[in-house]
């Protein structure tokens, strides 16, 4: 690696090691009003991609873990009480808001739970040959297709 602040000592000393990170599958598919988080788990998917590739020399795995829809997390809390109050859209949103938050309060597809990420975790860190990308549960699955 060219440049020193990207220097990995411990992996470069070993020679081996797994980096793990957590982004989300709504990368995979577009959903309104998720704009911003969409484009923040993006970077982390090509950062993991990048770093990959820096890494393979000191034969360290990179991987990217998936969730899907989480409800039961903070996240679903915070985006549920935000589309609710509808305090962070403007008015010519409201329409918009309020179908994406009806579709949720629907859905009924399967959903990724803590459970699920530990999983997937546990897999991308323990079994070299499991995938760059790692999907946490079956909504993840279905939005990798």
């Amino acid at each position: 690696m060219a440049d020193d602040a990207m220097e990995v000592p411990l992996f470069g000393q070993r020679r081996t090691g797994v980096v793990v990170n957590v982004a989300s599958s709504v990368t995979l598919k577009p959903l309104p009003l998720l704009s911003i988080y969409t484009a923040s788990k993006a970077a982390v998917g090509a950062f993991s991609e990048v770093l990959a590739l820096e890494l393979q020399e000191l034969d360290v795995r990179v991987r990217l873990v998936q969730p899907g829809r989480a409800p039961e997390t903070r996240f679903g809390d915070n985006t549920r009480s935000r589309m609710q109050a509808q305090g962070g859209f403007p008015e010519a949103y409201a329409g918009l808001v309020q179908r994406v938050s009806t579709g949720w309060e629907q859905e009924q597809s399967a959903v990724t739970r803590p459970l699920d990420v530990a999983e997937a975790v546990w897999l991308a860190a323990t079994d070299p040959l499991s995938p760059a990308r790692i999907p946490a549960c079956a909504d993840a699955v279905a939005l990798a297709g």
